[in-house]
């Protein structure tokens, strides 16, 4: 495999910092920025901070309040109303990706409505995606039983509407799916960060027990990789260790 030249950070690592600043430092780092549309970072209110920092942006849409798969309709077609909302913003600061979680069901006897209703929502994607430039991207999900896509069954439905993978590499890794993950699809972009296989860490990558040397081979070399720790010095760790990881592959040891 080749090396990769450009491993982005995402400002998950520095929500406690305004966005101009978050960005500031980010850009210190890398020239790829993924922009966590949360908290301080909300790009609905402070989007006007990108203008000051070249980068290559990709944006997370809101962690919280957003439900695609919502039984309520009302609830899961205002979630679909800010996504579109926010596509604009990403086409406004040129965005390439548009990461977005596919949602949760409370009961779990609901499931199968829920269900549905996810379906309906990525029918409703695949329109968004026609209309917006930036390229959106659903991401497989963490440990909690209550997440839809936590292991790969919904690719098949993603690829038939062409709506964008994000592969985040922590969350397989606690399904005890990245093998089947990393094997069965061709996302446009992934997360990285390692975890003990028990806990949603985020931590640096090479921390904890996911096999990169394993893994690295497996992902296509166009997709956009954001390094996503919690830790602001996790970046430099994982970095160092990805590229290590990818020289030793290199040379067949």
């Amino acid at each position: 495999m080749k090396p990769i030249l450009s491993y982005g950070c995402s400002t998950f690592c520095c929500m406690d910092m305004p966005l101009s600043e978050a960005l500031a430092f980010v850009r210190t780092k890398t020239d790829r920025i993924e922009i966590i549309s949360e908290g301080l970072h909300d790009l609905f209110r402070y989007h006007e901070a990108c203008a000051s920092v070249d980068a290559r942006y990709s944006v997370h849409a809101p962690l919280s309040d957003i439900n695609l798969a919502s039984t309520n309709d009302r609830i899961r077609t205002a979630g679909l109303a800010v996504i579109d909302d926010l596509c604009s913003i990403c086409d406004a600061i040129r965005a390439e990706t548009l990461v977005v979680h596919p949602g949760y069901f409370p009961w779990e006897n609901m499931f199968g409505i829920s269900y549905a209703a996810l379906m309906h929502s990525l029918d409703d994607i695949a329109v968004l995606q026609k209309k917006h430039e930036v390229r959106i991207g659903i991401e497989n999900m963490g440990s909690w039983e209550c997440l839809h896509f936590r292991q790969p069954d919904l690719l098949p439905e993603l690829e038939r509407r062409d709506i964008g993978f994000v592969l985040d590499i922590g969350h397989a890794r606690l399904n005890h799916a990245l093998c089947m993950f990393a094997g069965k699809s061709r996302p446009c972009h992934i997360h990285l960060h390692d975890n003990g296989g028990t806990n949603d860490d985020h931590a640096a990558c090479g921390s904890g027990t996911i096999d990169f040397a394993r893994l690295l081979p497996l992902l296509p070399a166009s997709a956009s990789r954001i390094i996503e720790c919690m830790d602001p010095r996790a970046y430099e760790k994982s970095v160092a260790y990805l590229l290590q990881a990818e020289a030793a592959i290199c040379r067949g040891t």
